[in-house]
């Protein structure tokens, strides 16, 4: 018998790596074809180049040189981990067996047409609502389903200032964040007029007025799709005095609209519940659900790993009737809000 090559994978051997990632991988672009391969291969998403990707779906990115492949080490390539990162982008984690998949509320809708708004008129958008409604998720989800340019996606916090802001930009944009603000400003609105982006900006009632003058600076330079993401306060900065009259006037003449987004409603609720607990999940158990969490779409999804874990804790209370699903429900909500 000759003597195989130990480099040459046998004939109908699995192809080296996690198989169902690539499927999943597959899957996900037949089910996005917006997103190609080439589109994939981008910094913003995968960040792995088009060929790798299109060797990696084929089945021959590990595969041997001498068998008609790339001949990648699959202990030195980082494409698998890559994939990952990416699939948990768009897919949300899984935490105690529960899937944070997405659910097209009546915010997502409001928040997709807020977006779709801004990038067909390239103008500025205002989308607000009560934190945990699902502005973060939803601005995550509009570059996955509909974009195939990434936004520049800035989180803003209690602690950003004008400066950092305009750094964070800059570095997203792969320009060097050294030279002063003001040159900081025309070096992005320069960037963006090469090569237009949206911007993004989430949490966005935590920028100051400095902060607000430079995004409308860009826009009355370079012109891109804006979208500001926040609470009702952000919209309160455009009606009260925080601001001075004259930057007030200033942004709102430059806002086309503003989109306030709602808590789920009981249906959402349900849809969402049902997806984890199954039958598990009557109108009784589902009302006290939205009763708790207030329809905040977050403690929604905060609350339903914890009935999960006591429902199997007390798997044989609640099968001998000791234990309800209400009592589940209930215990489950007390730790929710108490942390």
């Amino acid at each position: 018998m000759t003597k195989q090559h130990p480099k040459i994978k046998p004939v109908g051997a699995p192809p080296p790596g996690d198989e169902l990632l690539r499927r999943w991988l597959g899957d996900y672009i037949k089910e996005h074809p917006h997103h190609t391969t080439q589109v994939l291969s981008r910094s913003a998403y995968i960040g792995v180049s088009r060929t790798a990707l299109d060797a990696y779906l084929e089945g021959t990115y590990y595969l041997p040189k001498e068998s008609g492949g790339m001949g990648v080490n699959p202990s030195s390539s980082s494409i698998e981990k890559r994939i990952r990162a990416f699939r948990e982008q768009v897919e949300g984690t899984v935490r105690h067996g529960f899937a944070n998949t997405f659910v097209e509320t009546r915010s997502w809708v409001q928040l997709q047409h807020a977006c779709a708004t801004a990038i067909s008129e390239n103008v500025i958008v205002v989308v607000y609502g009560k934190p945990g409604v699902g502005k973060s998720r939803g601005l995550n989800e509009f570059a996955v389903r509909k974009m195939t340019t990434a936004p520049v996606l800035i989180l803003c916090s209690a602690n950003v200032t004008t400066r950092y802001f305009v750094q964070r930009i800059a570095r997203e944009l792969g320009i060097d964040d050294r030279p002063p603000t003001a040159k900081l400003e025309d070096l992005i609105a320069e960037r963006l007029r090469r090569n237009p982006r949206p911007l993004f900006i989430d949490q966005a009632n935590y920028l100051n007025e400095k902060a607000l003058g430079s995004i409308c600076h860009l826009w009355e330079l370079a012109r891109v799709p804006i979208v500001l993401s926040g609470t009702k306060d952000l919209y309160e900065l455009f009606n009260t005095s925080r601001l001075t009259e004259d930057v007030r006037a200033q942004l709102s003449s430059r806002v086309a609209m503003h989109y306030p987004l709602v808590e789920l409603g009981t249906a959402e609720v349900k849809a969402i519940v049902q997806r984890a607990l199954g039958d598990s999940a009557t109108d009784e158990v589902v009302a006290l659900i939205a009763t708790i969490t207030g329809g905040v779409h977050r403690h929604v999804d905060m609350i339903i790993p914890r009935i999960l874990y006591f429902k199997d804790r007390y798997g044989v209370k609640l099968v001998s009737g000791e234990v309800t699903m209400v009592d589940i429900v209930q215990t489950a909500g007390s730790r929710l809000m108490t942390g």
